[in-house]
């Protein structure tokens, strides 16, 4: 049988109504993950840089509370509203990515984010040891 368990990084993800991860066997699915702070407040408005950094920050924390790290991400989707601005500041993804092992990746962009604040959504899928 198949165990499903659920993770939230914050307090606030379960009255917003998703898990921040929901890992199933040895698979970690993270929600798209998006430039707040532990309260839920945006970070770094109008900043593609800044706001790439603080969701790769947050799935940081999810990838450490499962004893994972960015080595163990197999797929990334990236959305964002704002494609030229993400391709300028893409070189950031390789502060978490080694060149030599990234994930496949899909970007997207969106018109908007549930935030109209928000740049930038990141979600993963992890494959643990």
């Amino acid at each position: 049988m198949r165990v499903k368990r659920v993770f939230h990084l914050n307090p606030y993800e379960k009255d917003f109504g998703y898990s921040q991860a929901v890992l199933v066997d040895k698979t970690l699915y993270i929600s798209g993950t998006v430039a707040v702070d532990a309260t839920g407040r945006l970070v770094a408005p109008g900043e593609m840089a800044g706001q790439l950094r603080a969701a790769y920050s947050n799935i940081r924390r999810t990838l450490q509370g499962h004893g994972a790290d960015f080595d163990e991400v197999v797929k990334e989707t990236i959305y964002t509203t704002d494609m030229d601005a993400l391709l300028k500041a893409s070189d950031l993804r390789f502060e978490y990515y080694n060149k030599e092992r990234l994930p496949t990746t899909s970007w997207v962009q969106v018109q908007r984010l549930v935030d109209p604040g928000f740049l930038v959504q990141i979600e993963v899928v992890v494959e643990l040891p």
